[in-house]
């Protein structure tokens, strides 16, 4: 059986960093941040670097502001993403949940056989499929089952107007059914450009050490405002990092949305199994 290239296999995509991980990451940035600063009040004395302030500050003004707004345009974008692959695992448990319940109304052993295979694909996403994605792989019997629920629907032959319409309906379910798994495979593997992640470290490093060129009388102060400033871009950074991949890490969508059609499909009156 042949499946889409490159969806049941592991592909080259990055994986989110865990919480811990995350948490050790930031608070090496602040150290080595703070560590910087201190280095360079011992070498450079105050006065050189307090010379500087005026000129320092307006090119800093331009440099936060241009990495400030970049860095932002990241964070809603990883964000946007992330919800919108929770809709698309939502959308795409709704429409198998739709083909079980038509399936009820099919004539025997056909709505049956429909509704075991719905619920079989709904099993299957859950405990293989979901576990695999945070690999970046798909699972071949998902796509088996697939295949199967859809030559069932397209078999049945309908032979009044009634069965007609339900018919008719359920191909356009199965239509949706697999446009929705396409989309929740694609976005499983769609994160940030390399590149992205390049100009986002370094600018991040720039912003941080460009703060090392300003003199203060108070160097306690100036430490505080430097570790501030780089514990905030770290954690921003590491939520961009986190939120990535919407199917990976500690940070994921969770299979809810299939794991309440499975507990209706086993209570429900509508079910003939």
């Amino acid at each position: 059986m042949l499946y889409p290239a490159g969806l049941h296999e592991r592909t080259d995509g990055g994986a989110p960093i865990p919480i811990l991980v995350g948490v050790f990451l930031v608070c090496l940035f602040v150290l080595f941040a703070v560590g910087g600063l201190i280095l360079v009040q011992r070498l450079v004395p105050m006065g050189v670097r307090q010379r500087q302030n005026d000129v320092a500050g307006f090119i800093y003004a331009v440099l936060g502001v241009a990495y400030a707004v970049l860095l932002g345009l990241m964070l809603v974008a990883v964000w946007e993403q992330w919800e919108a692959a929770k809709i698309i695992a939502d959308d795409e448990a709704s429409e198998v949940a739709e083909i079980f319940w038509m399936a009820h109304q099919l004539p025997q052993p056909e709505g049956r056989r429909i509704q075991e295979l719905a619920r079989s694909y709904c099993r299957v996403v859950v405990e293989e499929e979901w576990p695999l994605m945070e690999r970046g792989m798909a699972s071949p019997r998902a796509w088996a089952t697939l295949d199967d629920l859809r030559d069932s629907v397209q078999s049945f032959h309908p032979t009044n107007d009634a069965q007609l319409a339900l018919y008719q309906e359920s191909l356009s379910q199965m239509d949706g059914l697999s446009d929705a798994r396409r989309k929740r495979l694609l976005a499983a593997n769609e994160g940030l450009p390399g590149i992205l992640w390049v100009v986002l470290i370094i600018g991040g490093v720039f912003v941080v050490g460009f703060t090392y060129l300003f003199g203060m009388e108070n160097n306690l102060t100036h430490v505080l405002m430097v570790a501030t400033l780089a514990l905030i871009i770290s954690l921003v950074l590491f939520t961009v990092a986190a939120l990535n991949y919407p199917f990976r890490g500690d940070v994921h969508v969770a299979p809810e949305a299939f794991e309440q059609v499975l507990e209706r499909f086993e209570s429900s009156d509508l079910s003939d199994l």
